[in-house]
Formats: structure tokens, C-alpha cells, sequence
């Protein structure tokens, strides 16, 4: 029980938002858990260019997500963390953000070079209201 998260975030939520909900929720709630492993369902649909999600990932927020994440392996269990491929629906944002996930995990920069100016403004009160009741629904 509580081992399994899901976190909605409102439509163009982005690389900010998604950071905050990495070091408000993710994290802690990892270092609170301690995993023996950490399992990632990697999907790729959260990328400005998938025509479903409607959010606007760059591909180096999936940089930082994989960074971020093997971190914690790190910290909290050996680095034992295990990567599952799951969704995206433009091939291109698909391959760049699996790219900058490997790259990540062998601590290279990431090589995104995206203009993000282009994509939309973030709904930063939507956001934080998503974090907060996920926070409340997770305990934190």
C-alpha cells in the first residue's frame, strides 16, 4: 500500500511544474518509502510535441526526471532502478526524451537545445493546487 503514485497535472504543465513536483512530492515520498527498487513506467506522452496529453515536457525534463530519479536509486537502494517503456505518440519527442533519459543515466549534459519561450505559459495556481492535494492524498 502507497507504492504506487499518480500525480494529475493540469494541461501545460511543463519542465517548472513538473520539477516542483519532483522536489515537493516525489522525492520525499521515496526517501520516506525507502524502496528496495525503484520501477519507472517511463512514458513519453507528456512531451509538447504528443497530440494527446497536452502538456508541454521539453526533452530535458525527462533528462532531469531520470536524473533526478537515479539520484535517489542512489541514496536509497544501491541504484537499483528499472526503466519500462510505456507510451508516446510523436515519434520524434518519443525518441529524444528516451535519448535524454539514457543520457542522464550516464551522467551526460543533456542536449536539448528546445526554445521553450514558444510553448505556453504554465498554469502555475493549477499546479500548485494539483501538488497540494496530491500531497494530501500521499501524506505529505
Amino acid at each position: 500500500e502507497g507504492t504506487t503514485m499518480n500525480i494529475p497535472l493540469p494541461g501545460n504543465t511543463g519542465d517548472a511544474g513538473m520539477r516542483r513536483v519532483m522536489d515537493e512530492i516525489i522525492a520525499p515520498k521515496l526517501q520516506h518509502f525507502k524502496p528496495d527498487v525503484i520501477l519507472v513506467s517511463a512514458g513519453y506522452d507528456a512531451h509538447w510535441r504528443d497530440p494527446l496529453a497536452g502538456l508541454q515536457f521539453q526533452s530535458r525534463t525527462y533528462h532531469f526526471l531520470s536524473s533526478a530519479l537515479k539520484q535517489l536509486a542512489d541514496q536509497l537502494c544501491g541504484g537499483k532502478i528499472v526503466f519500462l517503456l510505456e507510451g508516446g505518440y510523436d515519434l520524434e519527442g518519443l525518441s529524444d526524451g528516451v535519448v535524454e533519459s539514457f543520457r542522464s543515466l550516464i551522467q551526460d549534459p543533456s542536449g536539448d537545445t528546445f526554445d521553450a519561450s514558444v510553448l505556453l505559459e504554465e498554469p502555475d495556481k493549477k499546479i500548485l493546487e494539483a501538488i497540494s492535494l496530491a500531497k494530501g492524498i500521499h501524506g505529505l
